[in-house]
This record gives structure tokens, C-alpha cells and sequence, in this order.
């Protein structure tokens, strides 16, 4: 397995997960709650793509143990957490909108 290739893989879709999340929360304060609601699906589906890389190498390491652990993967592994944490948060300041906005 190609550790790097996976790594990029999670930071790619982790980013991206993480840029739509954070453009979910801005459309949510203009008032576009369906755009905002769609960003976040999308955000959603980006960090799923995420995760499935994250698992190939948890599942490849569990079968092999001959992992390369790298700056990159550390540097992966960030990208993971902070987009789930982007997500969780958009969740939940998307909803607080709705909710102000009586939507």
C-alpha cells in the first residue's frame, strides 16, 4: 500500500469536507438555509471519502504492521480530525440559524 498516496487522498477530501462545512456556515448567516443544508451534504459525503482512506491504512497496518508512519499521515490525520470537527460544529450553527431565523 502506498501510505503517501492514502495520506493525500485524506487531506484532500478532508479539506475539502472541512471548505464546505465552513461555506455552509457563512450561507446559514445570509439566510440561505437550503444552500447552507446542501454545502454541509456535500461537506458530509467529501469527509465519508475521507474516513474510507483513514480505514485502508488502519486496515492495512492491522494486517500488515509494516506501515511507514510519516510527517504526512500525522499531517493527514489533522485533516481528519479538523473536518469532523467542521462538520459537527456547521451541524450545529446551521441549526442555531434555523432556529433564530424561524426556519
Amino acid at each position: 500500500m502506498d501510505g503517501i498516496e492514502k495520506s493525500m487522498e485524506i487531506i484532500a477530501h478532508g479539506g475539502e469536507g472541512k471548505s464546505l462545512a465552513m461555506t455552509a456556515i457563512q450561507k446559514a448567516r445570509e439566510g440561505n438555509i437550503a444552500e447552507a443544508e446542501a454545502l454541509l451534504q456535500k461537506a458530509h459525503e467529501a469527509i465519508v471519502k475521507c474516513h474510507q482512506s483513514h480505514s485502508e491504512l488502519l486496515f492495512y497496518e492491522a494486517d500488515n504492521q509494516d506501515l511507514q508512519i510519516s510527517m504526512l499521515m500525522v499531517h493527514a490525520a489533522d485533516h481528519l480530525t479538523s473536518a469532523d470537527m467542521a462538520e459537527a460544529l456547521a451541524e450545529e450553527i446551521i441549526h442555531l440559524y434555523k432556529e433564530i431565523r424561524h426556519v
